[in-house]
């Protein structure tokens, strides 16, 4: 397993920028692409076997996720006590279950993106070979 921390960094801020892009200035229903694209970028950048992708590209979007998520909640605080009414919990058990709701959503899709950038390297690799 090979940790690349300059595509790590390159891939978290990515991840973040087009994150904190989506609803301002893309679709709102663009907010996985972000993420996806964060991993795509990791698996394609990095090299090695599909465990380095997966690797560099599920921890810096995880942490862009963990960030994202701890923002938003930083900023929209006050819906934290009518959801602490609905769903009868504490401020910070309904805080810590919806960052790392965040965490693991944005890691599973840096994962898959990490994945599909990889097999993408792989292909043109594989044809280079053959031509």
């Amino acid at each position: 397993m090979n940790l690349n921390w300059m595509v790590m960094g390159i891939v978290f801020v990515v991840t973040l920028i087009i994150v904190m892009l989506t609803g301002t200035y893309l679709p709102n229903g663009v907010s996985f692409f972000g993420p996806i694209a964060g991993g795509l970028i990791a698996g394609y950048l990095v090299g090695g076997n599909y465990t380095d992708g997966i690797v560099n590209g599920g921890i810096p979007v995880g942490l862009a996720g963990l960030v994202y998520s701890t923002g938003i909640l930083a900023i929209n605080g006050n819906t934290t006590t009518l959801n602490t009414q609905i769903y009868n919990v504490s401020h910070v058990e309904l805080l810590i279950s919806a960052i790392f709701a965040g965490f693991l959503f944005y890691f599973v899709m840096g994962v898959i993106g990490g994945l599909i950038g990889f097999a993408i390297k792989e292909r043109k690799i594989i044809w280079e070979i053959l031509s």
